[in-house]
């Protein structure tokens, strides 16, 4: 009698240990699949996911460019680069990646969907690439991180939240011209292209 108890109390449990899994392999299915629908569902998906991580994967650690930095005498002017002006450069890297990241998350929270770029000073390196007034979508932003600034060491680029209502692609604003023409990523500056902030600052003034 105590056997067939014994056995009768293992196969309760084993059908509640099969059921358990049964309820999490659905639970998993449902938020993988819910996961699915919203990276691909457009603006709902990508309005709430900060670029940041994806970014950071991207772009050049911190000690890959003091690094670069320690290797090179000048900049691509032949501007003279000095220890405090290296380490202004390393600074304003990360000063810029923060205040572009930050445009692009304070947009989601508002609900922004156009950015463009500017230029507060003159960025000799990004002019061939970049003009002033392209814009680009959130959905841009969300497939091609590495569209956000800063491109190059001592980028001038900025990424500017667009609060107007119309819709840029259909907008006659002068300078307000697509970034991505043909769905592609367009070319981009090389990180490496250091300008010195003194010399960019000479040459805007």
């Amino acid at each position: 009698m105590a056997a067939v108890i014994i056995c009768l109390s293992i196969l309760a449990a084993l059908i509640l240990v099969a059921v358990k899994i049964g309820f999490s392999k659905e639970d998993a299915h449902i938020d993988t699949e819910r996961e699915r629908m919203i990276r691909v569902s457009g603006i709902y998906s990508i309005v709430r996911e900060s670029p940041r991580e994806s970014l950071a994967a991207l772009r050049p650690k911190e000690g890959e460019i003091r690094q670069y930095l320690a290797g090179i005498n000048e900049d691509i002017n032949g501007a003279r680069l000095t220890d405090s002006g290296r380490a202004a450069l390393l600074k304003h890297w990360n000063t810029q990646m923060e205040a572009n990241l930050q445009a692009v998350e304070n947009g989601d929270k508002n609900g922004v969907t156009f950015y463009y770029y500017d230029f507060p000073s003159v960025c000799p390196v990004c002019k061939p690439f970049i003009t002033k007034g392209n814009f680009v979508t959130r959905e841009e932003i969300y497939n091609h991180p590495v569209i956000i600034p800063p491109f190059h060491i001592g980028c001038a680029c900025v990424l500017a939240a667009h609060r107007g209502v119309e819709n840029l692609r259909e907008t006659t604003i002068t300078g307000m011209v697509p970034f991505f023409e043909s769905g592609a990523l367009p070319r981009l500056p090389d990180w490496t292209s250091a300008v010195s902030l003194t010399a960019a600052t000479e040459v805007s003034a």
